[in-house]
């Protein structure tokens, strides 16, 4: 039933925005403009996106492209009703809906690192396993910052699903997330960066979980390309011009942190201060990858459902292959 009412709230939406758009999937391959979605608070994550854009790897792989500025939690909507081509999302937060039917296709992992729990600097919590019996404070219950901790805790021996979970998920709006914490009102917090390292840097919060350190999430890739499945079908040529750009956008990020920091906050693609998002920036890594995307669609699919996050019943080696897409013409690494 779940599965069924999900997908007809995305076929209705998306047949009120075709009413309401005149079609761009016919459109020649010479003369197709790609449509990037960026968030508009941007985010480190994003770094390879602004770096495209400033160094001109868009135009230098003769893409024709657009930007589309979007909302927090409004882009699988935006990519299933067509209003924009690809964008930039965790993966962690992508694999339920799609076990659910959302219908994207991932064709490139971005970066390791960026999501961390944080307690209070006083508090008796100093491990991850410390965090059973406790309250998390999260923006909601698919997001990263809930689904990345799972895992982890769940590794360690916890129940984090089901009847009697060892950890409460508790939701809070983003920008009340460090009052709560601060106020006692949940235990630790899940909070992505710059923002995590900034609380962390002013001496309000102490790290408990990093998944750019964890032993068994550090070398995973976080981030992906999620794109519209009619548009990698029909434009593959258009696709793989923006996804060259963006792998060498990553390779410049990851060999230029400083000047990336510098570039992208003088240039208010991000909040916070260049120094505090170059020390960011170096805990990632940006080696951007075909083959690991499909690794870390698998991994993925294969923990939530063990871990009660994804239905038994889905069939896992089906998802990772109608949801992973190689591009023809797309390099698996440039390093």
């Amino acid at each position: 039933m779940k599965k069924s009412l999900f997908v007809f709230i995305f076929a209705c939406a998306a047949l009120v925005c075709a009413a309401a758009r005149p079609s761009r999937d016919n459109v020649p391959e010479e003369d197709y403009t790609l449509v990037i979605g960026y968030p508009v608070e941007g985010g480190l994550c994003e770094a390879p996106f602004y770096i495209a854009i400033e160094r001109g790897y868009f135009e230098e792989e003769g893409l024709k492209w657009e930007r589309y500025n979007i909302e927090p939690g409004t882009a699988m909507n935006l990519l299933t009703t067509g209003q924009i081509d690809v964008t930039n999302n965790l993966l962690a937060t992508l694999i339920q809906p799609i076990a659910n039917g959302l219908d994207i296709k991932i064709p490139l992992a971005l970066h390791t690192g960026c999501v961390k729990v944080l307690v209070r600097p006083d508090s008796p919590i100093r491990n991850p396993v410390d965090l059973k019996g406790k309250k998390i404070g999260v923006p909601s219950l698919n997001s990263s910052t809930a689904v990345i901790p799972s895992r982890v805790l769940a590794a360690l021996g916890l129940k984090v699903s089901g009847e009697n979970p060892d950890i409460e998920f508790v939701i809070y709006p983003s920008a009340e997330l460090p009052l709560a914490l601060e106020r006692g009102l949940v235990d630790a917090i899940g909070s992505g960066d710059p923002a995590a390292t900034i609380i962390e840097n002013e001496g309000k919060a102490r790290v408990v979980i990093n998944n750019a350190t964890d032993e068994t999430l550090k070398n995973e890739f976080c981030c992906v390309t999620p794109v519209r499945t009619e548009v990698i079908q029909r434009h593959p040529e258009t696709v793989a011009k923006f996804l060259r750009a963006i792998q060498k956008a990553s390779k410049w990020v990851q060999e230029n942190p400083d000047e990336t920091a510098r570039i992208i906050t003088e240039k208010r693609y991000i909040a916070g201060e260049s120094a505090t998002n170059a020390q960011v920036l170096k805990t990632f890594n940006y080696q951007a990858s075909v083959s690991q995307a499909r690794s870390a669609i698998e991994r993925n699919a294969n923990e939530l459902q063990r871990i009660g996050l994804v239905a038994s019943d889905v069939d896992v080696n089906a998802l990772v292959r109608n949801t992973f897409f190689a591009v023809p013409g797309v390099p698996d690494s440039l390093f």
